[in-house]
């Protein structure tokens, strides 16, 4: 899932990242899907009284809901810098068209598999950028901080909202058998609501986190050795802050979480990003040093990072058979879940190995 000109310079150690965020997108959207459509980004430990189920699912909450979908939008501004030394016509229509096409397969993507769909609000926010390639630093700055400002204004005004009473029964889950033209009229019209909120509020914090990615891949952030003594302190001096803010967030709100309260559930999606945020910001620096100190670990994870949009699909894919009221409508565990996911992500780690330079067929599109 990212975007660049053709062709892009690729970076090992940033192909590399993108397959490790691929993990927590496809572990999140499974483990999730029985909270399909009102709740999310989790569903409630199941079996409920599993003290498993209860250990792993607070561990999904506290350090796994939210990183990959931050790190994937930070890399996809990244991706924007490395393929910033062309600025003809030719690759700036090049650029159109790849949003284009990304618009369109969210689009069928979130209608038809899987209401959580992220390429559309991707392609939004890349849209919005395509004017911001040939700003200066300076400039990015002045952006940034207004980006910074509507994401605090947008916060408030959600914590606000909150505060309203509940109204409404919630929408059966997607998970609940049906007919498949039912179930994909509900689906969809879940998403294109989701996806009107996101284009109305949603935009800032996506935007946020590509404009950072943007401005370190002008800095060759990743690849540059000047950069690492800077990296390592940092990882050193905000990772302990970072992870207990984390611990501490989801803790004050498991009770509510435990059950799938609906009041604490809405808390922890309105602020639980921004710690995410905070997080990330010690985690990947210290990946990057460690990639670059071990370039086993870079080689069997860089090729993963080349086909990430085929296999964030085809997760979704196996999610509607498997976990859908038009598929299987198979409800398991949080720990049969969490298992199924990481064996999908193992299973595409040695696939991009196998495909060698070869494409799979949604990057062969969107290169074309």
């Amino acid at each position: 899932m990212t975007l660049a000109a053709s062709p892009s310079p690729r970076v090992a150690v940033v192909d590399a990242l993108r397959a490790i965020a691929l993990m927590p997108v496809v572990v999140v959207n499974w483990v999730g899907y029985a909270a399909l459509p009102d709740g999310g980004p989790l569903s409630a430990p199941a079996p409920a009284d599993s003290l498993l189920a209860q250990s792993l699912s607070w561990l999904l909450y506290a350090l796994v809901a939210g990183k990959g979908i931050s790190l994937l939008a930070f890399l996809f501004g990244y991706s924007q810098a490395l393929s910033q030394r062309s600025q003809s016509d030719g690759a700036l229509t090049h650029r159109r068209q790849r949003l284009q096409r990304m618009a369109l397969l969210g689009l069928l993507h979130g209608c038809l598999l899987y209401m959580g769909d992220i390429l559309t609000t991707y392609a939004a926010c890349g849209w919005l950028m395509l004017g911001w390639m040939a700003r200066s630093m300076r400039d990015l700055r002045v952006r940034l901080r207004v980006v910074v400002a509507l994401n605090v204004l947008i916060l408030l005004l959600a914590v606000m909202l909150s505060q309203l009473p509940l109204g409404g029964p919630s929408s059966p889950s997607l998970s609940l058998p049906a007919p498949w033209g039912h179930w994909v009229l509900r689906n969809a019209g879940h998403y294109l609501l989701t996806l009107l909120m996101v284009l109305i509020l949603g935009l800032p914090l996506p935007l946020l986190l590509m404009t950072l990615g943007l401005m370190a891949g002008r800095l060759r952030l990743f690849s540059h050795p000047r950069w690492r003594p800077m990296l390592a302190n940092w990882a050193r001096r905000w990772w302990l802050p970072a992870l207990l803010l984390n611990v501490v967030g989801v803790t004050l709100l498991w009770p509510g979480l435990l059950v799938g309260d609906v009041r604490d559930t809405s808390r922890f999606a309105i602020a639980y990003l921004y710690p995410t945020l905070l997080l990330l910001s010690a985690v990947v620096p210290a990946l990057v040093l460690t990639l670059h100190r071990r370039p086993d670990w870079l080689r069997l994870l860089a090729p993963m990072g080349r086909h990430t949009l085929t296999l964030y699909i085809g997760s979704s894919v196996l999610s509607l058979l498997l976990f859908s009221g038009a598929g299987l409508a198979w409800q398991p565990g949080t720990a049969v879940s969490l298992l199924l996911a990481l064996l999908y992500w193992g299973a595409g780690l040695m696939l991009a190995h196998k495909l060698g330079s070869r494409r799979l067929p949604l990057e062969a599109w969107m290169s074309r």
